[in-house]
Protein backbone atom coordinates (compact mmCIF):
# COMPACT_ATOMS: atom_id res chain seq x y z
CA UNK A 1 0.00 0.00 0.00
CA UNK A 2 0.98 3.67 -0.44
CA UNK A 3 0.60 6.52 1.83
CA UNK A 4 -1.49 8.76 -0.12
CA UNK A 5 -4.85 9.59 1.83
CA UNK A 6 -5.70 12.43 -0.35
CA UNK A 7 -7.02 10.50 -3.45
CA UNK A 8 -9.92 11.50 -3.31
CA UNK A 9 -9.44 15.04 -3.80
CA UNK A 10 -6.65 14.77 -6.13
CA UNK A 11 -9.12 15.47 -8.96
CA UNK A 12 -10.49 18.11 -7.94
CA UNK A 13 -7.41 20.76 -8.63
CA UNK A 14 -5.52 20.56 -11.71
CA UNK A 15 -4.34 17.83 -13.00
CA UNK A 16 -2.93 15.95 -9.80
CA UNK A 17 -4.10 13.33 -9.62
CA UNK A 18 -2.27 12.45 -12.23
CA UNK A 19 1.02 12.69 -10.15
CA UNK A 20 0.58 10.25 -7.80
CA UNK A 21 3.98 8.96 -7.09
CA UNK A 22 5.15 6.43 -4.41
CA UNK A 23 8.12 7.39 -3.60
CA UNK A 24 7.01 10.88 -2.55
CA UNK A 25 3.93 9.53 -1.61
CA UNK A 26 1.83 11.91 0.78
CA UNK A 27 4.26 14.71 -0.24
CA UNK A 28 2.69 15.62 -3.51
CA UNK A 29 -0.58 16.19 -2.24
CA UNK A 30 0.76 17.67 0.59
CA UNK A 31 3.10 20.41 -0.91
CA UNK A 32 0.49 21.13 -3.61
CA UNK A 33 -2.63 21.62 -2.07
CA UNK A 34 -0.64 23.79 0.26
CA UNK A 35 1.25 25.44 -2.40
CA UNK A 36 4.61 24.61 -1.08
CA UNK A 37 5.96 23.18 -4.55
CA UNK A 38 3.18 24.65 -6.68
CA UNK A 39 4.82 24.04 -9.80
CA UNK A 40 4.57 19.95 -9.59
CA UNK A 41 1.59 20.86 -12.04
CA UNK A 42 2.18 22.15 -15.33
CA UNK A 43 -1.19 23.62 -15.84
CA UNK A 44 -3.19 25.07 -12.77
CA UNK A 45 -6.50 26.58 -12.54
CA UNK A 46 -6.30 30.54 -12.81
CA UNK A 47 -7.83 30.36 -9.08
CA UNK A 48 -4.71 28.66 -7.50
CA UNK A 49 -3.19 31.75 -7.59
CA UNK A 50 -5.58 33.58 -5.17
CA UNK A 51 -6.02 29.86 -3.08
CA UNK A 52 -2.18 30.29 -2.15
CA UNK A 53 -2.66 33.65 -0.94
CA UNK A 54 -5.28 33.08 1.08
CA UNK A 55 -3.38 29.78 2.27
CA UNK A 56 -0.54 31.39 3.35
CA UNK A 57 -2.24 34.87 4.44
CA UNK A 58 -4.08 32.51 7.05
CA UNK A 59 -1.02 31.13 8.24
CA UNK A 60 0.57 34.37 8.63
CA UNK A 61 -2.70 35.77 10.78
CA UNK A 62 -2.32 32.70 13.09
CA UNK A 63 2.00 33.12 13.45
CA UNK A 64 1.04 36.72 13.90
CA UNK A 65 -0.99 35.91 16.48
CA UNK A 66 1.61 34.11 18.45
CA UNK A 67 4.27 36.88 17.90
CA UNK A 68 1.09 39.08 19.72
CA UNK A 69 1.01 36.83 22.08
CA UNK A 70 4.48 36.66 22.90
CA UNK A 71 5.24 40.55 22.61
CA UNK A 72 2.45 40.73 25.70
CA UNK A 73 4.14 38.31 27.69
CA UNK A 74 7.36 40.11 27.07
CA UNK A 75 5.35 43.52 27.98
CA UNK A 76 4.29 42.02 31.90
CA UNK A 77 5.37 43.65 34.53
CA UNK A 78 5.12 39.61 36.39
CA UNK A 79 6.19 37.57 33.68
CA UNK A 80 5.78 34.52 33.57
CA UNK A 81 9.03 33.04 32.19
CA UNK A 82 7.93 29.49 31.58
CA UNK A 83 5.20 30.49 29.52
CA UNK A 84 7.45 32.87 27.27
CA UNK A 85 9.81 29.94 26.89
CA UNK A 86 7.12 27.79 25.61
CA UNK A 87 5.95 30.01 23.04
CA UNK A 88 9.68 31.26 21.80
CA UNK A 89 10.24 27.75 21.11
CA UNK A 90 6.58 26.14 19.47
CA UNK A 91 6.65 30.21 17.63
CA UNK A 92 10.14 29.53 16.25
CA UNK A 93 9.38 26.22 14.60
CA UNK A 94 6.32 27.17 13.17
CA UNK A 95 8.69 30.67 12.03
CA UNK A 96 11.09 28.55 10.88
CA UNK A 97 8.83 25.77 8.70
CA UNK A 98 7.23 28.76 6.62
CA UNK A 99 10.26 30.02 5.64
CA UNK A 100 11.60 26.38 5.09
CA UNK A 101 8.18 26.59 2.77
CA UNK A 102 9.19 29.54 0.46
CA UNK A 103 12.59 27.98 0.12
CA UNK A 104 10.90 24.86 -1.53
CA UNK A 105 8.45 26.95 -3.51
CA UNK A 106 11.36 27.92 -5.80
CA UNK A 107 12.29 26.05 -9.31
CA UNK A 108 14.70 23.59 -8.18
CA UNK A 109 12.16 21.43 -6.10
CA UNK A 110 9.72 21.34 -8.91
CA UNK A 111 12.08 20.21 -10.40
CA UNK A 112 13.54 17.20 -8.82
CA UNK A 113 9.89 16.54 -8.22
CA UNK A 114 9.37 16.10 -11.71
CA UNK A 115 12.70 13.66 -11.96
CA UNK A 116 11.23 11.57 -9.52
CA UNK A 117 8.15 10.98 -11.01
CA UNK A 118 10.06 10.44 -14.25
CA UNK A 119 12.30 8.01 -12.90
CA UNK A 120 9.89 6.02 -10.84
CA UNK A 121 7.54 5.95 -14.21
CA UNK A 122 10.69 4.71 -15.92
CA UNK A 123 11.50 1.80 -12.95
CA UNK A 124 8.15 0.45 -13.31
CA UNK A 125 8.06 0.44 -17.59
CA UNK A 126 11.04 -1.68 -17.05
CA UNK A 127 11.57 -5.45 -17.56
CA UNK A 128 14.51 -5.63 -14.68
CA UNK A 129 13.03 -7.24 -11.43
CA UNK A 130 16.46 -6.91 -9.76
CA UNK A 131 15.63 -3.02 -10.96
CA UNK A 132 12.47 -2.77 -9.05
CA UNK A 133 13.55 -4.85 -6.06
CA UNK A 134 15.97 -2.15 -5.21
CA UNK A 135 13.86 0.56 -6.02
CA UNK A 136 10.92 -1.20 -4.03
CA UNK A 137 13.33 -1.45 -0.87
CA UNK A 138 14.23 2.05 -0.86
CA UNK A 139 10.66 3.17 -1.40
CA UNK A 140 9.96 1.05 1.48
CA UNK A 141 12.30 2.62 4.06
CA UNK A 142 11.37 6.15 2.81
CA UNK A 143 7.26 5.56 3.16
CA UNK A 144 8.57 3.97 6.72
CA UNK A 145 10.21 7.34 7.74
CA UNK A 146 7.61 9.23 6.53
CA UNK A 147 4.81 6.82 8.44
CA UNK A 148 6.72 7.25 11.74
CA UNK A 149 7.16 10.79 11.70
CA UNK A 150 3.76 11.44 10.53
CA UNK A 151 2.62 9.24 13.50
CA UNK A 152 4.94 10.89 15.96
CA UNK A 153 3.72 14.58 15.37
CA UNK A 154 -0.12 13.59 15.06
CA UNK A 155 0.67 12.27 18.65
CA UNK A 156 2.64 15.32 19.61
CA UNK A 157 -0.50 17.73 18.55
CA UNK A 158 -2.89 14.90 20.59
CA UNK A 159 -0.72 14.95 23.66
CA UNK A 160 0.13 18.86 23.51
CA UNK A 161 -3.72 19.35 23.51
CA UNK A 162 -4.55 16.83 26.23
CA UNK A 163 -1.33 18.29 28.33
CA UNK A 164 -2.47 21.61 28.58
CA UNK A 165 -5.99 20.73 29.33
CA UNK A 166 -4.79 18.83 32.43
CA UNK A 167 -1.94 21.32 33.21
CA UNK A 168 -2.74 24.17 36.41
CA UNK A 169 -3.38 27.45 35.02
CA UNK A 170 -0.99 30.29 36.29
CA UNK A 171 -1.74 32.58 38.88
CA UNK A 172 -0.47 36.23 38.23
CA UNK A 173 -0.74 38.37 41.10
CA UNK A 174 -1.70 42.01 40.05
CA UNK A 175 -1.70 44.34 42.67
CA UNK A 176 -4.01 42.86 45.23
CA UNK A 177 -5.88 41.04 42.83
CA UNK A 178 -5.00 37.26 42.05
CA UNK A 179 -5.15 36.67 37.86
CA UNK A 180 -5.91 33.48 36.67
CA UNK A 181 -4.27 32.60 33.51
CA UNK A 182 -5.53 28.87 31.73
CA UNK A 183 -2.91 27.38 29.87
CA UNK A 184 -3.48 27.31 26.08
CA UNK A 185 -2.08 24.27 23.67
CA UNK A 186 -0.71 27.02 21.97
CA UNK A 187 0.74 30.42 23.61
CA UNK A 188 -1.43 32.70 21.06
CA UNK A 189 -3.28 35.54 21.42
CA UNK A 190 -6.84 34.97 20.89
CA UNK A 191 -9.94 37.99 20.08
CA UNK A 192 -12.51 35.06 22.55
CA UNK A 193 -10.51 35.83 26.10
CA UNK A 194 -13.55 36.04 28.04
CA UNK A 195 -14.44 32.66 26.47
CA UNK A 196 -11.27 29.86 27.75
CA UNK A 197 -13.87 27.47 25.74
CA UNK A 198 -13.15 29.32 22.23
CA UNK A 199 -9.76 30.11 23.52
CA UNK A 200 -9.06 26.56 23.53
CA UNK A 201 -10.25 25.76 20.61
CA UNK A 202 -9.34 28.39 18.68
CA UNK A 203 -5.22 28.04 19.91
CA UNK A 204 -5.72 24.18 18.98
CA UNK A 205 -6.72 24.65 15.52
CA UNK A 206 -4.16 27.72 15.01
CA UNK A 207 -1.45 24.99 16.20
CA UNK A 208 -2.76 22.31 14.37
CA UNK A 209 -3.11 24.64 11.00
CA UNK A 210 0.71 25.98 11.76
CA UNK A 211 2.16 22.31 11.69
CA UNK A 212 0.95 21.22 8.54
CA UNK A 213 3.83 23.16 6.79
CA UNK A 214 5.98 21.84 9.63
CA UNK A 215 5.44 18.55 8.68
CA UNK A 216 4.83 18.73 5.19
CA UNK A 217 8.54 20.52 4.76
CA UNK A 218 10.09 17.75 7.07
CA UNK A 219 8.68 14.76 5.25
CA UNK A 220 9.64 16.65 1.60
CA UNK A 221 13.17 17.18 2.97
CA UNK A 222 13.27 13.43 3.78
CA UNK A 223 11.95 11.97 0.59
CA UNK A 224 14.17 13.69 -1.29
CA UNK A 225 17.61 12.90 0.87
CA UNK A 226 16.33 9.30 0.79
CA UNK A 227 15.67 9.28 -3.23
CA UNK A 228 19.37 10.70 -4.08
CA UNK A 229 20.56 7.45 -1.65
CA UNK A 230 18.36 5.31 -3.51
CA UNK A 231 19.99 6.41 -6.76
CA UNK A 232 23.56 5.64 -5.77
CA UNK A 233 22.50 1.82 -4.48
CA UNK A 234 20.91 1.14 -8.35
CA UNK A 235 23.94 2.66 -9.74
CA UNK A 236 26.45 0.42 -7.59
CA UNK A 237 24.31 -2.59 -9.23
CA UNK A 238 25.32 -1.73 -12.23
CA UNK A 239 28.69 -1.53 -11.77
CA UNK A 240 28.99 -4.76 -9.50
CA UNK A 241 27.35 -6.90 -12.20
CA UNK A 242 28.90 -5.07 -14.59
CA UNK A 243 29.93 -8.19 -16.87
CA UNK A 244 26.02 -9.36 -16.57
CA UNK A 245 24.39 -6.19 -18.22
CA UNK A 246 27.17 -5.86 -20.52
CA UNK A 247 26.57 -9.70 -22.31
CA UNK A 248 22.79 -8.30 -21.92
CA UNK A 249 23.82 -5.37 -24.69
CA UNK A 250 25.92 -8.07 -26.42
CA UNK A 251 23.08 -10.25 -26.92
CA UNK A 252 20.39 -8.09 -27.29
CA UNK A 253 21.64 -4.91 -29.81
CA UNK A 254 24.37 -7.75 -31.62
CA UNK A 255 27.08 -5.49 -30.68
CA UNK A 256 30.85 -6.80 -29.55
CA UNK A 257 31.94 -7.52 -26.38
CA UNK A 258 34.39 -4.27 -25.98
CA UNK A 259 31.36 -2.11 -27.78
CA UNK A 260 29.05 -3.85 -25.65
CA UNK A 261 31.17 -3.09 -22.20
CA UNK A 262 31.68 0.68 -23.30
CA UNK A 263 28.16 1.03 -23.72
CA UNK A 264 27.01 -0.01 -20.32
CA UNK A 265 30.33 1.73 -18.99
CA UNK A 266 28.59 4.85 -20.69
CA UNK A 267 25.27 4.37 -19.04
CA UNK A 268 27.25 3.99 -15.69
CA UNK A 269 28.73 7.56 -16.12
CA UNK A 270 25.72 9.07 -17.25
CA UNK A 271 23.77 7.81 -14.05
CA UNK A 272 26.33 8.88 -12.02
CA UNK A 273 26.40 12.39 -13.07
CA UNK A 274 22.96 12.40 -13.04
CA UNK A 275 23.26 11.82 -9.14
CA UNK A 276 26.10 14.33 -8.99
CA UNK A 277 23.62 16.81 -10.38
CA UNK A 278 20.94 16.15 -8.51
CA UNK A 279 22.54 16.05 -4.77
CA UNK A 280 24.25 19.70 -6.03
CA UNK A 281 20.69 20.85 -6.78
CA UNK A 282 18.90 18.87 -3.55
CA UNK A 283 21.93 20.77 -1.56
CA UNK A 284 21.48 24.55 -3.05
CA UNK A 285 17.69 24.53 -1.38
CA UNK A 286 18.18 22.25 1.64
CA UNK A 287 21.50 23.98 3.25
CA UNK A 288 19.57 27.18 3.88
CA UNK A 289 16.66 24.91 5.09
CA UNK A 290 19.13 22.83 7.40
CA UNK A 291 20.79 26.36 8.25
CA UNK A 292 16.82 27.39 9.59
CA UNK A 293 16.50 23.75 11.19
CA UNK A 294 19.59 22.89 13.16
CA UNK A 295 21.07 26.28 14.42
CA UNK A 296 18.24 26.57 16.85
CA UNK A 297 17.16 23.39 17.29
CA UNK A 298 19.53 23.07 20.61
CA UNK A 299 17.52 25.79 22.04
CA UNK A 300 14.26 24.41 20.88
CA UNK A 301 14.85 21.38 22.29
CA UNK A 302 15.94 22.67 25.62
CA UNK A 303 12.89 24.82 25.70
CA UNK A 304 10.59 21.45 25.44
CA UNK A 305 12.73 19.54 27.65
CA UNK A 306 12.06 22.40 30.32
CA UNK A 307 8.65 22.66 29.72
CA UNK A 308 8.40 19.18 30.75
CA UNK A 309 10.59 19.50 34.05
CA UNK A 310 8.50 22.44 35.25
CA UNK A 311 5.76 20.70 35.60
CA UNK A 312 6.48 17.01 36.05
CA UNK A 313 4.64 13.81 36.90
CA UNK A 314 3.40 10.69 35.18
CA UNK A 315 1.41 12.30 33.00
CA UNK A 316 2.59 15.32 32.09
CA UNK A 317 6.35 13.13 31.55
CA UNK A 318 4.31 10.66 28.88
CA UNK A 319 2.28 13.98 27.30
CA UNK A 320 4.99 16.51 26.98
CA UNK A 321 8.01 13.73 26.86
CA UNK A 322 6.60 12.23 23.52
CA UNK A 323 7.28 15.74 22.06
CA UNK A 324 10.63 15.60 23.22
CA UNK A 325 11.58 12.27 21.87
CA UNK A 326 9.71 13.09 18.59
CA UNK A 327 11.86 15.97 18.16
CA UNK A 328 15.01 14.29 18.63
CA UNK A 329 14.19 12.00 16.50
CA UNK A 330 13.24 14.20 14.02
CA UNK A 331 16.92 15.81 14.22
CA UNK A 332 18.45 12.23 14.15
CA UNK A 333 16.75 11.48 10.68
CA UNK A 334 18.11 14.18 9.18
CA UNK A 335 21.65 13.73 10.61
CA UNK A 336 21.45 9.73 9.82
CA UNK A 337 19.78 10.26 6.25
CA UNK A 338 22.83 12.77 5.03
CA UNK A 339 25.15 10.78 6.91
CA UNK A 340 24.12 7.58 4.57
CA UNK A 341 24.17 9.53 1.45
CA UNK A 342 27.94 10.83 2.03
CA UNK A 343 28.71 7.28 3.23
CA UNK A 344 26.61 5.06 0.09
CA UNK A 345 27.70 7.93 -2.44
CA UNK A 346 31.69 6.80 -1.85
CA UNK A 347 30.57 3.22 -1.54
CA UNK A 348 30.39 3.77 -5.71
CA UNK A 349 34.32 3.62 -6.32
CA UNK A 350 34.50 1.01 -4.34
CA UNK A 351 31.78 -1.05 -6.46
CA UNK A 352 34.65 0.43 -9.38
CA UNK A 353 37.40 -1.32 -8.18
CA UNK A 354 35.93 -4.46 -7.40
CA UNK A 355 34.31 -5.44 -11.17
CA UNK A 356 36.67 -7.98 -13.03
CA UNK A 357 39.16 -5.63 -14.57
CA UNK A 358 41.45 -8.05 -16.55
CA UNK A 359 39.13 -8.14 -20.04
CA UNK A 360 37.91 -4.78 -20.14
CA UNK A 361 38.96 -3.03 -22.72
CA UNK A 362 42.33 -0.52 -21.92
CA UNK A 363 40.00 2.59 -22.48
CA UNK A 364 37.10 1.23 -20.76
CA UNK A 365 40.04 0.73 -17.69
CA UNK A 366 41.17 4.37 -17.78
CA UNK A 367 37.22 5.92 -17.57
CA UNK A 368 37.50 3.28 -14.04
CA UNK A 369 40.35 5.20 -12.91
CA UNK A 370 38.68 8.59 -13.68
CA UNK A 371 35.42 7.05 -11.90
CA UNK A 372 37.04 6.21 -8.91
CA UNK A 373 39.08 9.24 -8.35
CA UNK A 374 35.76 11.23 -8.60
CA UNK A 375 33.98 9.11 -6.45
CA UNK A 376 36.63 10.02 -3.90
CA UNK A 377 34.11 13.92 -2.98
CA UNK A 378 31.42 12.72 -0.89
CA UNK A 379 28.28 13.88 -1.85
CA UNK A 380 27.42 16.08 1.62
CA UNK A 381 24.10 18.13 2.78
CA UNK A 382 25.63 21.25 4.23
CA UNK A 383 24.29 23.45 6.80
CA UNK A 384 24.69 26.87 5.18
CA UNK A 385 28.53 27.05 4.12
CA UNK A 386 29.42 26.08 7.49
CA UNK A 387 29.76 22.55 7.48
CA UNK A 388 28.58 19.02 6.52
CA UNK A 389 25.63 17.13 8.08
CA UNK A 390 26.46 14.04 9.49
CA UNK A 391 26.08 12.08 13.01
CA UNK A 392 28.21 13.73 14.69
CA UNK A 393 26.13 16.89 13.94
CA UNK A 394 23.46 15.06 16.07
CA UNK A 395 25.60 14.98 19.06
CA UNK A 396 26.68 18.38 18.80
CA UNK A 397 22.62 19.37 18.78
CA UNK A 398 22.32 17.34 22.15
CA UNK A 399 25.28 18.50 23.85
CA UNK A 400 24.05 22.07 23.19
CA UNK A 401 20.46 21.51 24.17
CA UNK A 402 22.12 20.39 27.29
CA UNK A 403 24.24 23.03 28.00
CA UNK A 404 21.34 25.24 27.49
CA UNK A 405 19.02 22.85 30.08
CA UNK A 406 21.73 23.58 32.75
CA UNK A 407 21.63 27.37 31.96
CA UNK A 408 17.83 27.25 32.16
CA UNK A 409 17.93 25.16 35.48
CA UNK A 410 20.39 26.86 37.75
CA UNK A 411 19.23 30.99 36.19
Amino acid sequence: MTDRPLSGIETSMGNIGSLKNDFLGICVPLTYYFCIVPDVVESKKSYYSVYTVFIYLVAVVFHGCQLIKLCQLLMEEDMIWDEIIRNYTITSFHCFALIKCLFFRGKVVSEIFKKIIKYEKDVYKSDNQDLKSLYNSALASARNTRTYYLGGIVLVIIFYIIASALEEPYYVQKGNETVIVPRLPLSSWTPWDDSSMLSFAGSSLTGTYLCVFFVSADMTSYSLVLFGICQIKILRHYISHFARYSKEIQRTRGRSKRDSCRLHQRKCLIIHQEIISYVKDLNSVLKSVMLLDFVPSSVQLAGVIYQMMLNFNIIQGILVGQFVCTLIARIFVYCNSANELCVHSLTVADAWYEIDWVELPSDVKRNILISIARSQRPLCIGIGNFQNISLETFLVILKGAYSYMMLLTTT
